[in-house]
């Protein structure tokens, strides 16, 4: 799920389908479950968890990449003219 919605923001220039808290909410949880598997010494915890903290980190910095970048392309020009 993740690396799909991250070629999706990487294809549309865009933040839009990838809410920050979403982002944000799976990094810390990824990274506390990582965390509790090395400190219990299970590899079945700390293996996939490792992999989704690398994944968010990846997810927030295309985040913050993508969401300078929209925001210097929609002040550029407006969506809608209007000639009143």
């Amino acid at each position: 799920m993740q690396l799909e919605l991250q070629k999706l923001v990487i294809q549309t220039k865009s933040v839009e389908f990838m809410p920050f808290h979403l982002s944000l909410s799976t990094f810390l949880m990824s990274t506390s479950f990582f965390l509790y598997g090395l400190l219990n010494d299970d590899p079945f915890i700390y293996t996939p968890n490792g992999i989704g903290t690398i994944l968010a980190i990846v997810q927030l910095i295309l985040y913050f990449y993508y969401e300078n970048k929209s925001r210097a392309d929609a002040s550029a020009e407006p969506l809608v003219v209007s000639y009143t």
